[in-house]
């Protein structure tokens, strides 16, 4: 191909791409604005700064080469190769040999990326966004705005692009149930429809006449502004203001069953509880089958970490390969307490978590599939898979059943392998202390003391409730959250067992926070001869753990309401009778309700404590509202078809009256020619557009001629020279041009033309002393 040719070549490209770089911008905007939605999951803003560099620097690279009329193809493949050098040069620049790659630099690439992945499953939200964290932020990030700039700028596909900002606003709703940050939902709906509108321009060029009103296929900014922001609106408002419409509640894995639960060890587990014990129609979980004469708690994971005033999950720091092995002696089990093996099958149905249930303490386990970890100073077993379904497992695990001499006996003394679990933070509300001073005051012993504490929530002072927490804005387990509990006294298992454990740890006990299930309920069928009991995600429960020493770690139950009996070691006639210690129950010695669905129906009742004339009212205004915003879009889409309607009814009305009908009619037909995309020189006299028109656009000739020497007449006659006659004329003569452009227009020109009229965003014209009309 000869130079002139490729410069040839260039330049169309370079004139196709005209204005290329707006919708690139927009996309840039886009994806920041969506990049703030995460803001509630990592602390800081270094990682928003550090992925913006990288997002600005790749699309400016796309940026300048179409403006030099580079073809696509290059383009994408210099911005990918961009992309990859700065990843190499940013976190892998030591590995380099002379500029070029090494195997070592893969490899450290995906450590880095391995690294992030544990860092994400150890942190509780919000999260530290450390190197490693942000690296694979800046990575992923830079990737996506690539990807969606192609579809909107490179393939002109604007819609498919929002795929990219859509995933980055998507992430903290999947880790974190939090309300919905309506302004960060609009930014990004408003950079989204800019992506759109400016895609659909570009190209457009300087002006020149085409053959007949048309755009090219695939491009219709009308269309997807409506869908987009409809789309917007039902996902803001539907699911925030419809009662029981949630993704927990609706959504569906294609077999006509709810999703599973999930719990990942990134994700904070009294979130993810709160949210299961709110679903409104539960799902079976597991299945187990027991040894045991009760039925047992599972636990998943220790919430050990109160240091900065919110409890965090352990991390298995010192985690190793599970294959069957025997877990070890449990931390603090003298040898002279009293234990019996209790063996337990267990099946499970639709959990989806990076934790294995167990019940504390476990021995082993037995016909494990998969590559597990076990954490030893925990019992806590987890892959960082996330998904358990299907898995049947046999558990050998420990009752342990202290006397009551033994209890009494523990005394005060605390380990250092357990001293961490008195960690408080410095501004602990005094509230929590001086509370649970009050209520231990006369208790001698740390056992003793436990016990006051788990009496003191259950005596009938509080109340299990789902709904205060929310509606009172103390749903969680920080400092500040139980404060607001001892204050309120309503709540549910994750407030009892939080403000238990912290109050314990003022007293000087070391305590943690177990998360899993509570025993569940008998099914009506037997496996083997033992009772199968069945476990759904409203039994998600958590519960306070004590730590005493030469007996280890002991559960308490302090939450009400659940017709769960505690453990019988924890009541405070356990040490007047002597203790039991040839009971055959564990530390969950909790009842199967006589009633299978007793506790699931506590749980509804105390979150059902609005109403029906409340939740009526409710479901009335959540509908309102939505059917208002709904409304809103409505007018803001119809707005422009609107306001230019207006004014073409308004023109005709004033042909019958105008000093200068003739040009008002020519303004009217000059601004449907801009609706309709006719493009045409600025430089044309009124005669020139006349003759280009009749000729390539073929409207009818007499209405344009007469039309055109009314305008030229109107320029020397004296103003309302026009009579009635010719007033009519003009009026008809415009209706007849009007026409028809409609007519030759196809459906969707038409539509465009209607809903997004051009015509409102261009200066007006009017018509000069020659004869023609300038802008």
């Amino acid at each position: 191909m000869s130079a002139s040719r490729r410069r040839s070549a260039a330049q169309q490209r370079r004139e196709e791409k005209t204005g290329a770089w707006k919708s690139t911008l927009a996309v840039a905007v886009a994806i920041g604005a969506a990049l703030i939605g995460l803001t509630p999951l990592l602390q800081g803003f270094g990682w928003w700064f550090a992925t913006m560099a990288m997002v600005v620097l790749l699309l400016g690279v796309a940026a300048t080469l179409r403006g030099r009329g580079v073809p696509e193809v290059t383009v994408v493949a210099v911005t990918a190769i961009v992309w990859g050098g700065l990843v190499v040069v940013l976190y892998a620049g030591s590995t380099l040999w002379f500029l070029l790659p090494t195997l070592s630099t893969l490899t450290d690439i995906s450590g880095d990326l391995a690294d992030a992945r544990l860092s994400i499953a150890q942190q509780e939200v919000p999260a530290i966004a450390d190197g490693a964290i942000t690296q694979l932020i800046v990575m992923s990030v830079g990737l996506i705005a690539v990807i969606a700039d192609e579809l909107a700028t490179g393939l002109r596909t604007p819609v498919l692009s929002g795929i990219g900002p859509l995933a980055v606003l998507a992430i903290a709703p999947l880790v974190r149930k939090t309300e919905p940050n309506v302004a960060v939902y609009v930014l990004t709906a408003a950079a989204f429809l800019a992506v759109i509108w400016c895609s659909s321009r570009i190209g457009s060029g300087p002006p020149r006449l085409k053959t007949r009103p048309t755009v090219k296929g695939g491009r219709n900014p009308a269309l997807a502004f409506g869908i987009a922001a409809g789309a917007v609106a039902t996902m803001i408002v539907l699911p925030a203001i419809t009662p029981g419409l949630t993704a927990e509640s609706l959504a569906d894995d294609g077999s006509g069953n709810r999703f599973p639960s999930v719990y990942a060890t990134g994700i904070d587990p009294t979130i993810q509880l709160g949210r299961d014990l709110r679903r409104s129609d539960p799902v079976l979980s597991l299945t187990y089958t027991t040894t045991s004469t009760e039925g047992l708690y599972l636990k998943m994971v220790n919430l050990g970490d109160f240091s900065g005033g919110t409890w965090q999950p352990e991390l298995p720091l010192n985690a190793v390969g599970y294959d069957g092995q025997d877990f070890g002696t449990p931390p603090g089990l003298a040898p002279d307490v009293p234990v019996e093996e209790v063996a337990t099958t267990v099946s499970i149905a639709s959990l989806r978590s990076d934790w294995l249930p167990l019940p504390y303490p476990t021995k082993r386990v037995d016909e494990l599939a998969g590559t597990w970890l076990l954490t030893p100073t925990s019992f806590t077993v987890t892959d960082l898979q996330g998904d358990t379904r299907g898995l049947n497992y046999q558990v050998t695990g420990l009752a342990v059943n202290p006397t009551a001499g033994q209890l009494a006996e523990a005394g005060a003394v605390v380990p250092d392998a357990v001293h961490d679990y008195l960690a408080l933070p410095d501004d602990l509300p005094a509230v929590i202390s001086s509370t649970a001073s009050e209520v231990a005051s006369g208790a001698v012993t740390n056992y003793d003391r436990a016990v006051a504490l788990q009496e003191y929530f259950r005596s009938g002072q509080f109340r299990y409730s789902l709904a205060a927490p929310v509606s009172g804005g103390y749903d969680g387990d920080n400092a500040q959250m139980i404060a607001a509990f001892l204050e309120a006294k309503e709540g549910y298992c994750v407030h009892f067992a939080a403000a238990m454990a912290v109050m314990a740890r003022t007293l000087g006990i070391p305590s943690r926070i177990a998360v899993g299930y509570a025993p569940g309920q008998t099914a009506d069928g037997t496996t083997e001869g033992r009772p199968v009991f069945e476990v759904y995600t409203d039994q998600l429960h958590a519960w306070p753990e004590l730590y005493f020493d030469g007996i280890g770690w002991l559960p308490f139950e302090p939450t009400p309401g659940l017709d769960i009996t505690p453990p019988d070691y924890s009541l405070p006639d356990y040490a007047l009778a002597g203790g039991a210690g040839s009971s055959a129950s564990n530390q969950s010695t909790s009842t199967a309700t006589a009633d299978p669905n007793a506790q699931r129906d506590d749980q509804q009742n105390a979150f059902g404590s609005l109403t029906p004339e409340q939740i009526l009212m409710g479901q009335i205004r959540g509908w309102g509202t939505f059917a208002a915003v709904l409304g809103g879009i409505f007018v803001v889409v119809i707005a422009p078809w609107t306001v230019r309607w207006a004014r073409r009814r308004s023109r005709l009305r004033r042909l019958a009256t105008d000093e200068l009908p003739g040009t008002l009619a020519w303004t009217e037909f000059e601004d449907t020619l801009d609706d309709y995309r006719v493009q045409r020189s600025a430089g044309d006299t009124m005669f020139d557009l006349e003759r280009r028109l009749r000729d390539d656009v073929e409207l009818p000739e007499p209405a344009i001629d007469r039309l055109r020497r009314q305008v030229e007449y109107e320029q020397y006659a004296p103003p309302g020279s026009a009579d009635g006659p010719t007033r009519e004329r003009i009026r008809s003569d415009l209706v007849a041009l009007i026409s028809a452009l409609e007519g030759r227009a196809p459906t969707r020109e038409r539509y465009r033309a209607r809903l997004l009229p051009a015509s409102l965003w261009r200066r007006r014209r009017t018509a000069t002393p020659t004869g023609t009309l300038v802008p």
